[in-house]
């Protein structure tokens, strides 16, 4: 009897097993593209990887932190990372050069704000004169409030876990936004707001290395709470009423390997994607939670402005990920094509799911845009680097083509920098020299210019 109920439950599992699906892209002509003319090119840089000299914020204090795979946070020093905060200007007038119109790119709140209260002025200023500088070349500029990374100030009181600590970070967007009027287009609040709670505070991936499910609930909570607050107070300030405000999903689908991982993913992915996707069309949050020895976790919150708190939402994506008796694989799949962070594979059918899945879920609904804010690739293999954007930008493509409302690509990364706690893992359309700071166009990325000239604007 216990055979047939065990046999009979596999078959159930197996019947709901989501397979992973595949283009046959050797009969894909991938020249048959298509953007509209009001379509953003553009390119996102991460403050951290590319400004260099961090001080103050959390990934400086935990640098040393062996992480959940073995290996220290930060396996390099950063240093000045592309100096990029001396070299903006001759960046800014490369991306011109090559039509990029567009710039998405966060600010170090820990230089900015380097202790509680203590705002400081000379890193404001040089933010204020970048921005002036991409206005002038006309390049739209998108700045992201907050990141993965914190004052290291703020977790001391806490950080997102406590509520009361929405007002500090609501205050700090208020200064950014007052300096910067009107040479900045749009501010996203987030990014990656569950992509930030998890690897914060369960994954053991990110400071401050908690491993607790209520905890990273909580966080999850404040940081959507967070962003309404921050929406309603910028819009309040903007006298223009021309700034857009948006957040970014970190789209990462977790497919079962085997049948029986089914519901380990099914769990996973309802963790943070579900309470995301109900929060900003409902106005309501509910994370509820147990698996008997593992953890428990129960976190509501509403608010019924969310649903009107956005302009348009963000697409990261990398790859998707596998679940194989009930751990996360942290090997590629050999079906696929590796690339130099295990488990990172191309997967460009993912980039067009993920846009259906935010469509359906999100945008559609509140009828808003959706922007690809970051798709890139780590390798040093020019032919793998323009293989991932012939094969991304044609899903990209057909997603428009099928009636999706995607109105912006952002190339991840303009530079090679500091990333995944060293210099080895490359994304840039751009090589940075390590000691002269030269930038050299690598081969691989000329495809994705060439797209951006045939289809992109003039300035």
């Amino acid at each position: 009897m216990l055979k047939k109920i065990i046999i009979t439950a596999l078959l159930l599992c197996n019947a709901i097993t989501q397979t992973t699906s595949y283009w046959n892209w050797s009969r894909i002509d991938i020249t048959t593209i298509h953007f509209p003319a009001s379509f953003t090119w553009g390119t996102t840089i991460m403050a951290r990887e590319v400004e260099g000299n961090p001080a103050n914020d959390t990934f400086s204090t935990y640098a040393g932190h062996i992480k959940n795979n073995g290996q220290p946070l930060e396996i390099t020093p950063v240093g000045k990372a592309a100096d990029y905060c001396n070299k903006y200007k001759e960046d800014i007038d490369r991306m011109v050069q090559h039509g990029i119109t567009a710039l998405c790119r966060s600010l170090d709140w820990s230089k900015i704000e380097p202790t509680e209260g203590h705002f400081d002025e000379e890193v404001i200023t040089r933010y204020a004169d970048e921005f002036a500088y991409a206005y002038s070349r006309g390049i739209k500029t998108t700045v992201i409030l907050k990141e993965y990374s914190d004052p290291q100030w703020f977790i001391n009181r806490g950080g997102f876990e406590h509520k009361d600590n929405v007002t500090l970070f609501e205050r700090y967007c208020l200064k950014i936004f007052n300096a910067f009027k009107g040479t900045v287009d749009a501010y996203i609040t987030f990014w990656c707001p569950d992509s930030y709670a998890m690897l914060g505070y369960w994954n053991d991936s990110h400071p401050p290395f908690k491993h607790d499910m209520q905890a990273m609930a909580m966080v999850f909570k404040n940081v959507l709470r967070a962003h309404v607050h921050v929406y309603d107070a910028i819009k309040k300030a903007d006298t223009t009423k021309k700034v857009k405000i948006g957040i970014v999903k970190h789209v990462h689908r977790l497919e079962p390997w085997y049948a029986w991982d089914n519901i380990a993913c099914g769990m996973a992915n309802q963790l943070t994607d579900e309470p995301f996707y109900a929060f900003f069309t409902t106005g309501i949050l509910s994370v509820k939670k147990t698996i008997p020895g593992k953890f428990k976790v129960s976190v509501s919150y509403t608010n019924k402005k969310a649903p009107q708190s956005l302009d348009f939402i963000g697409i990261n994506y990398h790859t998707h990920g596998f679940i194989r008796n009930f751990k996360r694989m942290e090997y590629d799949n050999p079906k696929e094509i590796a690339t130099d962070i295990p488990g990172f594979t191309l997967y460009p059918e993912g980039l067009y799911q993920a846009i259906k899945e935010v469509s359906h879920r999100v945008a559609k609904q509140l009828n808003i845009p959706i922007i690809i804010t970051q798709n890139c690739v780590a390798t040093t293999n020019d032919a793998l680097r323009t293989l991932h954007a012939q094969r991304h930008l044609y899903a990209v493509s057909q997603a428009i083509k099928h009636g999706y409302n995607v109105q912006g690509y952002y190339y991840f990364s303009l530079l090679d920098g500091h990333s995944w706690g060293g210099y080895d893992k490359k994304f840039g359309l751009f090589a940075v020299h390590r000691t002269t700071m030269e930038r050299t166009l690598k081969p691989g990325a000329q495809y994705y210019l060439d797209v951006v000239k045939r289809f992109g604007n003039k300035i």
